[in-house]
């Protein structure tokens, strides 16, 4: 996380009364809509991505976190940044075991390039960009040929992020690359950060 971060702690939203589980897997389609709210995006992080509790040291001496998706050893070596792509540009880490935002303001360049990569995909621009980004040294530490890991994580969180997304009323889609042009807007090196995909959440 760079250093110039500021933490912003995020509330827990409302206990939502959404559709039953076999609805959501019925009616979950790839689409795009319109803008959103950073409260809509801060409910479905809550949901699909918050750290639930510990459970103690794994490999490489790594704590293990239990999230809803599931992750290699339980180390969780994607995280996820949020790329508004109207309104407040700034873009926001997601920190799991907080439930809160570390605000990036000196990357000045993300938000062209994420409307860029954004467009090629989709033609346009709506809502917000999750990007998946692995920390390889966290999954090397622990396994040999991590890339491959890093990789089937990013899958399931992405796949955990569109079943919540329909749940709570959103729209959503896997966008179609990797997004390695992205890392060094935002201050992260492509030494050990690995850009592993991204999904588009619209209303």
């Amino acid at each position: 996380m760079p250093t110039s971060a500021v933490i912003e702690a995020l509330p827990v939203p409302q206990i939502v009364d959404g559709k039953l589980f076999h609805e959501v897997l019925e009616s979950r389609r790839s689409r795009v809509g319109s803008g959103l709210s950073w409260p809509d995006v801060e409910r479905l992080l809550w949901y699909a991505c918050r750290t639930i509790h510990n459970r103690g040291i794994g490999r490489a001496g790594i704590p293990i976190e239990w999230r809803r998706a599931p992750s290699a050893g339980g180390l969780h070596a994607v995280q996820i940044i949020c790329q508004m792509n109207h309104g407040d540009l700034n873009p926001r880490i997601y920190l799991p075991a907080r439930h809160a935002f570390a605000l990036i303001t000196s990357a000045t360049e993300a938000h062209k390039q994420n409307g860029k990569d954004v467009e090629a995909v989709l033609g346009r621009t709506a809502g917000c960009t999750l990007r998946l980004i692995a920390d390889t040294s966290k999954v090397d530490a622990a396994y040999q040929h991590g890339e491959s890991l890093a990789w089937r994580d990013s899958g399931a969180l992405g796949a955990t992020l569109c079943l919540v997304a329909e749940w709570l009323g959103l729209k959503s889609t896997i966008l179609g690359f990797a997004g390695n042009s992205y890392l060094k807007t935002i201050g992260f090196s492509e030494d050990r950060f690995l850009a592993v995909g991204a999904v588009q959440l619209s209303s």
